[in-house]
C-alpha cells in the first residue's frame, strides 16, 4: 500500500513539474512579443490582454490554487493566441 502512494505521489510531483514548465514556456513565448505590443500604433485592447495575461500569471490570485496551473495555463494560451494574431493583423496593414 505504501509503494502506490509513493508512486502516486511521483506521479503527482512530474505532472506538476511539467505544467509548470509549460507555463514558463507560454510566458517566455509571450513575454518574447513585449517590443512588438509596446509600438504606438498597437491597438490598446492587444496590450490590455498582454499585461493582463502576464498580470494573472505572476499574481498569487487564481481562480484554481497555484500548484494546479492549467489556469494559468489557459490564460497564456489564450493571450499568446489572441495577441499573435492581433500583430499579424497589424503587420499586414
Amino acid at each position: 500500500m505504501d509503494s502506490l502512494w509513493t508512486g502516486l505521489g511521483v506521479v503527482a510531483i512530474v505532472v506538476v513539474v511539467v505544467l509548470v514548465l509549460v507555463a514558463l514556456f507560454l510566458a517566455y513565448r509571450l513575454i518574447r512579443k513585449h517590443r512588438q505590443v509596446n509600438q504606438p500604433d498597437t491597438p490598446l485592447p492587444t496590450k490590455v490582454a498582454y499585461w493582463l495575461s502576464l498580470a494573472y500569471t505572476v499574481f498569487p490570485v487564481d481562480a484554481l490554487p497555484d500548484p494546479i496551473y492549467l489556469d494559468d495555463i489557459a490564460v497564456l494560451t489564450g493571450s499568446l493566441i489572441y495577441v499573435t494574431t492581433t500583430l499579424r493583423k497589424k503587420d499586414k496593414d
